[in-house]
């Protein structure tokens, strides 16, 4: 036997609480049938001598063993329901196996004094108790492995010493079989303690791997949790994402199409952040879009779900019955609330917002929502370019527009869209000779399907579609294809649209195509528009920069029915610029397009840039021009926009001066 088998002979372990805590809840059940017992069999051997041995061995001594035992007995049977803390607990177990021998020590000397007043029966009844109850201590005791040593010790020492040396060889025959016995039963109890213990090793070590596990599983929910949150939430603003909108869009659309709750969707894109980005930076853009977001949070409160769909985009999901004033409200307050200015440590910088918004109606499915309230948010931004309202609520007046934009994408997508599309010209004339100096290219649209289609539906039909950079393409070369029979001094215009410009590399690639067709850079004008230099001023002047690089020369056409105008006369370096046809309405009776026309004549020869004036369309007309010193004009008066083919015709037509009859008979 080991030394760690021997120490559980003598002490109680007590560096495993486990261990501790089921020896106790084994000795609760245990103990009180020793107990038992020990006090069953005390007075049944109390019965055999009542008569015949002294009071005090009869009844006095055993009756004092007895309360004793009856205490122990009542202690642990009120532990059957308890649970003690370790401490508790192995201490009750170390006084058991302090108490044990002392009780076995004190039952022997009883019993062994009964010996001289008994006959050979009453003397074999107490071999055979001191005999059964060590085996029964034995077996009480198999989970507290050093009791039971002491109790076995105790009494078999005693009863070897008193009846093997007795000289009766009955007795000491049944001190050898008591000897063999309590080894026998000690080895078997030792056998079945380490089982007991290794199974209690056991269950800490399942009890652990499921601690373990839980643990493993409780961080895996909590990874899943968090990637979760990550994958519905925008690590920059803490907003939910576009992800978690399309998810909430989806199950609001079902509890709208079940009558459950009403659905609005907004959809809202910042004007102006892209400037900041590029004037300061994206670190700067971003701390932008996190005071935007708080913002934003701070104004949808309630049933109002506000997203990050990426970049300055942002969506806001409504639950709630509204009407199209509070819908219009709301969309005011939110820009409202952007348009203050956002004080940054790098700069104070100013923003705005366009917002378009689309209501649920029955037969509407989440894609043409979606759909509906971002064709209300690209009206709202072309209607703010033109300096109207930031707001749009998708309404019936917008249905036909989506469908025939629909159409419009449609047919543009066609393999065939190149042959239906064509180029005219339009004659820029010198004023004071008559003479042609330049044609403006205009696209033309003749759909099979769709019959003769204007360019302010095409358009932005394609620039919705994606479709602009392709059709721009396509024009272009065959504006160059007619332009390079010209005569070299006759100057092409061509214009561009936002989309155009907003990428440097595609502005390199027009440069290209001129070069592929053997044109001189110098005779080709590219006219930009106010509005598309406003959506992306930096870009804007990359864009140009670049083409001005190349050799060709840049127009601003509609001037001054945008804003900011001056500004960008001297921020861009600009060639041209084309003043509005708007401006020549009633000119004859000296309106305010009169002063305005004046003025910009002026302004145009002080900054040495020239000056086009569009939309000349009778001789009284021209005569103010000629009288304001215009030098550049275009309009019905000389020529409605020809075909590529008849331009060689109107040229050789053109006698070199102002013609009496208007040269749209000659058209």
């Amino acid at each position: 036997m080991n030394f760690r088998k021997l120490k559980y002979l003598f002490l109680v372990p007590s560096g495993d609480p486990e261990l501790t805590l089921a020896q106790f809840d084994a000795n609760t059940r245990q103990i009180p049938m020793m107990y038992s017992l020990l006090l069953v069999n005390t007075w049944a051997l109390v019965a055999t001598f009542w008569n015949i041995a002294p009071p005090s061995l009869t009844f006095y001594i055993p009756l004092v063993l007895s309360v004793m035992i009856v205490l122990r007995l009542v202690t642990w049977w009120r532990s059957i329901s308890e649970r003690p803390d370790i401490a508790v607990a192995l201490h009750s177990l170390k006084r058991t196996n302090l108490l044990a021998p002392i009780i076995a020590a004190c039952f022997s000397a009883w019993c062994l004094a009964l010996y001289p007043y008994g006959d050979a029966y009453a003397q074999g009844h107490i071999a055979f108790y001191m005999g059964i109850t060590v085996v029964g201590c034995i077996f009480s005791l198999m989970h507290m492995l050093s009791a039971a040593f002491y109790v076995t010790a105790v009494v078999n020492i005693a009863f070897i010493v008193f009846f093997g040396f007795s000289g009766n060889q009955v007795f000491m025959a049944i001190a050898m079989n008591l000897i063999l016995v309590s080894v026998v039963l000690l080895v078997i109890v030792s056998i079945n303690y380490d089982r007991f213990v290794s199974l209690i090793a056991s269950r800490r070590q399942l009890m652990q791997q499921q601690n373990e596990l839980m643990q493993k599983q409780k961080e895996t929910l909590e990874l899943s949790n968090e990637n979760y949150r990550l994958a519905n939430l925008d690590s920059l603003t803490n907003l939910p994402n576009r992800r978690c909108f399309f998810s909430e869009f989806t199950e609001n659309h079902a509890s709208a199409v079940a009558g459950k709750a009403p659905l609005v969707i907004g959809l809202i894109d910042l004007d102006g952040f892209k400037a900041v980005n590029d004037m300061y930076g994206h670190a700067v853009g971003d701390k932008l879009l996190v005071s935007v977001a708080e913002r934003l949070r701070a104004t949808c409160q309630g049933d109002l779900l506000l997203s990050r769909l990426g970049g300055d985009e942002f969506a806001i999901l409504i639950s709630l019955e509204l009407t199209d004033e509070n819908m219009m409200q709301i969309g005011h307050n939110l820009c409202t609330v952007l348009e203050a200015p956002f004080n940054l440590a790098e700069a104070t910088l100013s923003i705005s917002a366009s917002i378009g918004f689309a209501r649920w109606q029955d037969g509407i499915d989440c894609d043409d929502l979606y759909e509906n309230a971002d064709f209300a948010l690209y009206s709202a931004k072309r209607s703010r370019d033109a300096g109207s309202t930031h707001v749009v609520l998708f309404g019936k007046a917008h249905e036909a527009r989506v469908q025939r934009t629909k159409l419009l994408e449609k047919a543009l997508r066609s393999v065939t869209v190149a042959d239906e599309m064509s180029v005219a010209f339009q004659p820029v004339v010198d004023v004071n000779s008559g003479a042609v100096l330049a044609f403006e290219a205009l696209a033309r649209w003749t759909s099979p399907t769709l019959g003769a289609v204007p360019p302010s539906d095409f358009i932005p039909a394609a620039e919705r579609g994606g479709l602009i950079d392709r059709l721009t393409l396509m024009l272009f070369r065959q504006a160059l294809s007619c332009a390079a029979s010209w005569p070299g001094d006759i100057r092409l215009s061509f214009n561009l649209s936002a989309a155009n410009i907003a990428k440097t590399d595609y502005v390199r690639g027009l440069v290209d195509e001129i070069h592929t067709y053997g044109i001189a850079p110098e005779r080709i004008d590219f006219e930009i528009t106010e509005t598309a230099i406003i959506r992306d001023v930096y870009q804007a002047q990359e864009a140009i920069a670049e083409l001005k690089r190349s050799g060709v020369r840049i127009s601003l056409d509609d001037f001054g029915t945008g804003y900011s105008s001056l500004s960008h006369l001297h921020r861009f370096p600009l060639d041209k610029i084309k003043i509005d046809r708007s401006f020549l309405t009633n000119i004859v009776e000296k309106s305010a397009g009169y002063g305005i026309v004046k003025s910009l004549l002026n302004l145009s020869r002080d900054m040495n840039i020239g000056c086009v004036i569009e939309g000349v369309e009778t001789e009284e007309e021209l005569a103010i021009v000629r009288s304001l010193g215009g030098e550049m004009v275009q309009g019905y008066y000389f020529s409605r926009p020809i075909s590529g083919d008849a331009v060689p015709a109107y040229l050789a037509s053109s006698d070199g001066g102002i013609s009496q009859e208007p040269a749209v008979s000659r058209a």
